[in-house]
């Protein structure tokens, strides 16, 4: 595991700035509480759980009367979010020597973990864990912070954190208002993968591509998607500044890897245009926090902001909270907006997609940009369209790339050529009126992928049957539909030619008993219903103008220029970070 203790320790001196506002001179120290003596038998010992991404291991020194000592010996977990939990934990527990610590916000299941594996390396010092477990942690009255800079930025993904950099190379005073407890929002759950065409990287991989090219895929897709609010003009600034972006990656110590791969095998996405960041997870976020270290850029975590200060027609500041309850103002010449959509916030999804309100989603992104902007008139731009995938939630392999088996409406149809791009499917099954889709899997499927498939059939989300018809009883299909469907496409496999949908004839694999069909569950990547920007990043009213001093980046503006079919993965953060450049530029120069 490699450390980012440099990174967060301008975050976590930030969390203990914010905690000590307002503390009473007179409050109790751990040591003076009455009722905790605690004593412990000296000596260092371990202790592990399981994690997120895999075990979780730790090491605790303890003398007779506290904790003195906790390492990190082994952990799996995303490095911005396991890591954060982690550095935040620990010095929470060995500050107060209790258990009773909260949370990092946005890093729930590794700070679950932490405390676990800490607890079990305590229970064999001899300790009362139940005492450890119920020693209260005094906290300060909550105050009120009065702040200033010259651009604040609300968000810590890739559009707000690129945003933050390139205001401050540009002269601007900087602050980071992050919601959670940790940095990077969505940005430091993504893989680090960044679409782009004309690069240095292609060139050494002997890929032929341009800007041009790339801007007439991306065209292409979005027409196809008859998505109408995307705006070719952004897209072809994002197309045609998407190698320099790269390389802009790379000059503010982003690790590229040499190798690149395309998002899938049709025109449009069949050129290899992927970029990964060396170190996967979390790893864009983490390189470039360095450069937020580096050029004093004010980071203030657990700091969620709620309100636009408006004067006349300009945003001069925002109003937050921390979650110690301190109001926290920041007066500023310029607001960029960049803390994502609202993917996970039901009560908007229910108003914006009623039909996927029921999918899973675990995101960050609870839509306060979009309350915020709505708030000072900005225009809101709703569109019938997000980024959903399928998947077997026992295997998620199956869902993305299985062009092997069919996929079928609720009513026992097939759809589309399962060699097509996910989100295209999605997109195909939209149109059709369903947000659900299902898997009916030849018997190669099963065998690769059996271990997945069998912990399905037994919560209930796989079917395995000796006819069709009982099959589709089991998945609530129309038995006429499913078994006209399966004899189809069995008589196009025997003749081993697609002609439904064209699917190329390497995939065509029989559908025979005994028939296994899958529940897939729906995923909710992001959403797209957004605030409207101009090409300077600035948001614009419901009158069509600038509202000054405002800017949104990232998914808080995504509308106007990704779509259903989604090109391919990166394309979000290469959106993000294309126009959080552009913003930072901009608001540094607003007076």
């Amino acid at each position: 595991m490699k450390s980012i203790k440099k990174v967060l320790a301008l975050s976590l001196s930030v969390m203990l700035l914010i905690s000590a506002c307002g503390k009473p001179a007179d409050s109790p120290q751990p040591s003076q509480q009455e009722g905790f003596e605690i004593i412990y038998t000296p000596g260092t010992y371990s202790g592990t759980t399981s994690s997120f991404s895999g075990p979780l291991t730790v090491d605790v020194t303890v003398d007779e009367s506290s904790i003195k000592d906790i390492k990190l010996t082994e952990f799996n977990d995303s490095v911005m979010v396991g890591d954060t939990a982690f550095e935040t934990i620990s010095r929470d527990i060995m500050e107060h020597q209790s258990l009773k610590v909260d949370m990092v916000a946005g890093a729930s299941i590794s700070s679950s973990a932490v405390i676990r594996a800490i607890t079990d390396a305590l229970s064999k010092t001899g300790a009362n864990i139940d005492a450890l477990k119920a020693k209260e942690i005094v906290k300060a009255a909550p105050g009120k912070l009065d702040l200033e800079t010259d651009v604040v930025v609300v968000g810590s993904g890739l559009a707000g954190v690129s945003a933050a950099i390139t205001a401050a190379e540009n002269g601007a005073k900087v602050m980071l208002l992050e919601r959670l407890g940790r940095l990077g929002g969505t940005s430091a759950l993504s893989a680090g993968w960044v679409h782009a065409a004309g690069t240095d990287i292609q060139e050494k991989n002997n890929v032929k591509d341009s800007a041009e090219k790339f801007y007439e895929d991306w065209m292409m897709l979005a027409e196809r998607a008859k998505d109408e609010y995307v705006e070719p003009d952004m897209v072809k600034y994002i197309t045609d500044h998407s190698a320099e972006n790269i390389q802009w990656l790379i000059d503010h110590g982003v690790k590229m890897m040499d190798s690149i791969f395309a998002a899938g095998i049709y025109e449009g996405r069949n050129i290899p245009r992927i970029h990964q960041t060396e170190g996967g997870k979390g790893y864009i976020i983490k390189y470039l926090m360095e450069d937020v270290n580096d050029l004093g850029i004010e980071v203030r975590v657990n700091t969620r902001a709620t309100e636009l200060i408006k004067e006349g027609d300009k945003v001069t500041g925002v109003k937050a909270v921390d979650k110690d309850g301190n109001e926290v103002t920041v007066k500023a010449k310029s607001v960029i907006l960049a803390s994502g959509g609202f993917a996970g916030n039901p009560e908007m999804m229910a108003k914006y997609y009623p039909q996927y309100t029921d999918y899973i989603n675990s995101s960050v992104n609870t839509g306060d940009t979009l309350a915020m902007g709505e708030g000072v008139g900005a225009d809101i731009i709703v569109k019938n369209a997000a980024q959903i995938h399928h998947n077997l939630a026992a295997d998620t392999s199956l869902g993305y790339f299985t062009p092997e088996c069919i996929y079928v409406t609720p009513e026992g149809e097939r759809y589309v050529d399962e060699a097509e791009y996910f989100y295209t499917r999605t997109r195909v099954l939209n149109e059709k009126g369903f947000g659900d889709t299902h898997m009916i899997i030849p018997q190669m499927l099963y065998d690769a992928h059996k271990e997945g498939i069998d912990k399905a059939l037994e919560t209930g989300k796989a079917f395995k049957t000796d006819t069709i018809e009982e099959l589709a009883q089991k998945m609530g299909m129309k038995p006429e539909v499913l078994k006209n469907t399966i004899d189809r496409y069995n008589e196009m496999v025997k003749a081993k030619k697609d002609t439904d949908f064209n699917k190329p004839s390497e995939y065509l694999y029989p559908i025979e008993a005994p028939y296994i069909g899958l529940d897939l569950t729906g995923n909710l990547n992001d959403t797209y219903v957004s605030l409207r920007i101009n090409m300077n990043a600035q948001v614009i009213d419901k009158s069509g103008n600038v509202i000054n001093g405002l800017y949104a980046v990232g998914a808080a503006a995504s509308a106007q220029t990704l779509n259903q079919e989604y090109i391919g993965s990166g394309s979000a953060l290469l959106n993000g970070l294309t126009f959080g450049n552009v913003a930072g530029v901009h608001a540094a120069k607003n007076e």
